[in-house]
């Protein structure tokens, strides 16, 4: 049951069809028994709606996950509908609906608080059972316990398997972008080294070329003078051109950031990232790109592990040779905010660029913002 797709799975097609047969055998148990209708039907035809309107809520993204509060009352009421409904009827299937609820708490809760809750409920509903229908259930009650177990604990797999599902692809897609900047870096290099062959070889050659040409106009006349001041016209132009060729491609070096960028936040499910980044780094400062990217990446892991956030917004700009990258998302986070490894390492990252990291969380989401003096030769940005 994922909890943060709000398209329907197999999950919640099972527990909402589960719902539905206890809701028609509930039924039918209270109309069989009379020909009247039963005065309590209304109220158990309301709580069993409640239940699955609640339900629904909750696993399927209705109530954002930056509203804690919120998600907590709702669970509560879908635990209250089942006991209310237990109220008005005497059936132990009704323990069903409870094995649904259980199997939600993982998801907001860590496992050994969930089997903790599990457990004082499983304590409260059968003893509610007993006392309110005066008869005992013990075995019954062990054998649904088992069932409740069983559902907490493939909850908790399931959400296990997609914690590690979702970190593979996260370092595949900080393979892809380390990759990405790798091959430009390579080619710019290339790049590079031809500009200084052409530089020193050809450009050395020309220019000594030309001297001698110089000098042979000086020493020839006539017919031949005009070749020679022809050749020595033609070298100039050559060297300018070269020279020429060369500035191009050393101020060409530079690395296209936001596509960087685009390849490690591809598709990344459950969060919504804005690219607003417009700003190409120099080649010279591949160091400062990659410690780029550790940043980004790691808002976009905390995003997606601790704030609940469901959209990121990353800007970078460049003014008077300060770059300002600002990463800021809509998550929910406590009131005292405890930098763990992960933003330990960011500030770490940026101080060795001798840059200054902010964060700010007076909203209760995560508004980092990140400003990199640049040298002379880092500031080639496009």
């Amino acid at each position: 049951m994922n909890i943060k797709n709000k398209k329907f799975g197999l999950a919640e097609f099972a527990a909402i069809g589960t719902w539905a047969v206890v809701f028609g055998i509930s039924l039918y148990s209270m109309i069989r028994t009379t020909e009247d209708i039963p005065k309590d039907l209304g109220y158990v035809v309301l709580f069993f709606i409640t239940y699955l309107l609640t339900f629904l809520s909750v696993t399927m993204g209705f109530v954002s996950r930056s509203k804690p509060n919120l998600i907590s009352m709702l669970i509560l009421l879908q635990l209250l509908s089942a006991f209310a409904l237990v109220w008005f009827i005497q059936l132990l299937f009704l323990s069903i609906l409870t094995v649904i609820w259980v199997a939600v708490l993982p998801h907001f809760m860590s496992i050994k608080k969930s089997i903790l809750v599990m457990l004082l409920m499983l304590i409260t509903w059968f003893s509610f059972y007993a006392y309110h229908w005066q008869q005992s259930i013990i075995f019954t009650a062990l054998l649904f316990s088992s069932f409740h177990f069983f559902s907490i604990l493939m909850a908790y797999q399931t959400i296990e398997a997609e914690k590690s599902a979702l970190e593979a692809e996260r370092l595949h897609k900080e393979l892809k972008s380390a990759q990405y900047l790798l091959e430009q870096a390579t080619r710019q290099n290339e790049r590079t080294r031809i500009a200084r062959d052409l530089h020193d070889l050809v450009g050395h050659h020309l220019t000594a070329l030309i001297i001698n040409l110089q000098v042979a106009g000086h020493i020839s006349s006539g017919e031949a003078k005009d070749k020679v001041e022809q050749c020595h016209s033609l070298a100039k132009l050559l060297l300018s051109d070269v020279r020429e060729a060369v500035t191009s491609m050393r101020e060409s070096q530079s690395l296209d950031f936001r596509e960087m960028v685009d390849l490690m936040i591809e598709n990344i499910p459950h969060l919504i990232i804005h690219n607003q980044i417009d700003t190409d780094l120099n080649l010279e400062n591949i160091k400062l790109a990659r410690s780029l990217l550790s940043c980004v990446q790691e808002a976009t892991t905390n995003c997606l592990r601790h704030s609940g956030a469901s959209e990121l917004w990353i800007s970078m700009a460049q003014k008077n040779n300060i770059l300002s990258l600002s990463l800021i998302d809509n998550g929910h986070l406590d009131d005292k905010l405890v930098k763990g490894n992960g933003l330990i390492g960011m500030q770490e990252r940026v101080e060795q660029l001798e840059g200054k990291m902010m964060i700010n969380t007076e909203s209760k989401s995560m508004n980092i913002h990140i400003t990199i003096p640049l040298t002379q030769s880092q500031s080639g940005l496009s």
